[in-house]
């Protein structure tokens, strides 16, 4: 298992992250959705497993506050979808989301927002390109 301190950056600059350009940008896209409409989002990845596929939660970063609707309903639409994102995770493999299991899954402490996750995928993009030669 990994420390729980573990980050997606500590997982690329160890190797052990695979496809990870495609990975970061599936969690983006997930990170994103969660922000336009929740606000800042962040994002932990289980611990279990070897790191190279690592299962992850994308959440709102602060609690939202809904009011109660005037209709009586308990809940309104976007309110279920909060509370799901709350209380689920996405699979490293397939980026489904998923709500089973989560209780044997251990989360890192360290969560990163959408900036982190944006500027480790321009690193990882600049590190494939070749290098500028000079033109004579």
């Amino acid at each position: 298992m990994m420390s729980d301190q573990t980050t997606l950056r500590d997982l690329w600059e160890s190797g052990q992250l695979k496809g990870a350009e495609e990975f970061l940008r599936q969690v983006w896209v997930h990170m994103r959705d969660c922000e336009k409409r929740f606000g800042p989002s962040c994002v932990r990845v289980g611990l279990k497993g070897s790191g190279a596929s690592p299962n992850y939660r994308v959440q709102p970063i602060q609690k939202v506050e809904f009011p109660r609707p005037k209709d009586g309903k308990w809940l309104a639409e976007n309110q279920y979808e909060y509370l799901a994102l709350r209380n689920c995770a996405y699979g490293g493999l397939s980026h489904t989301r998923t709500h089973s299991g989560l209780g044997q899954e251990t989360w890192s402490k360290i969560a990163n927002t959408i900036g982190d996750i944006q500027q480790l995928r321009r690193e990882i993009i600049a590190q494939k390109r070749p290098p500028k030669t000079g033109v004579a």
